[in-house]
């Protein structure tokens, strides 16, 4: 099951329509501000989350849904982080987060936590919007030329990644070491049409990135 979560992030209406009418989802949470984004795009959430702190009382009478969880300001995760937990709650199987970006990195680096955390739960998530897709990589991989988000294509370690080995990229790797605090995997590119990502050890960051 492909589950979508709106954040309260940046957010671009047109990208996000287009791109979540591509992806196609089978359920939807609205995590906060993320019910500012369905309502934007006409969409009616399946589940809604969070204190509702920036979200104005005439929004959230217009989704009525028996799945409505209220949540105090001051609590131990972040809407998208209890978003993310019900997303896997629910059986997901790929989940794509929108909304996930902005200014307050604080949020984007815990956002990108829960991508780690739903690997970890047997999911497959994404973070995305108009300008980079986020994914979270613990084994081999393989990214098609013709499916790619952005021309570049930059690999993170968390925080570290033994026996990297790169081939039909522009920089290839063999059986180096990527750390977190080295800038090695910034900004490759694919030269085939086939890319291939292998690594012995570690999780790594996949950023698709376009200017």
């Amino acid at each position: 099951m492909k589950i979508l979560i709106l954040t309260g992030g940046d957010f671009d209406p047109v990208f996000a329509s287009s791109y979540i009418k591509t992806w196609k989802p089978d359920k939807v949470i609205a995590a906060d501000r993320g019910l500012l984004r369905a309502d934007q795009l006409g969409i009616q959430p399946d589940a809604i989350l969070g204190d509702f702190d920036s979200c104005s009382r005439d929004v959230m009478d217009r989704f009525a849904t028996e799945d409505k969880l209220l949540v105090p300001c001051e609590k131990d995760d972040t809407d998208t982080g209890l978003a993310m937990q019900k997303a896997v709650f629910m059986g997901a199987d790929e989940v794509l987060v929108i909304g996930a970006s902005g200014t307050r990195l604080d949020h984007v680096l815990g956002n990108i936590g829960q991508l780690v955390y739903a690997f970890r739960n047997g999911v497959k998530a994404q973070m995305a919007d108009g300008h980079n897709r986020i994914t979270v990589l613990e084994h081999n991989h393989k990214i098609e030329k013709e499916q790619q988000f952005g021309q570049y294509i930059s690999l993170i370690p968390l925080y570290e990644a033994k026996g990297v080995t790169l081939s039909g990229f522009k920089y290839p790797l063999n059986e180096d070491t990527l750390v977190f605090h080295e800038s090695w995997g910034i900004s490759n590119e694919l030269v085939e049409k086939c890319g291939e990502i292998r690594f012995r050890s570690g999780t790594l960051l996949m950023i698709e990135s376009r200017d």
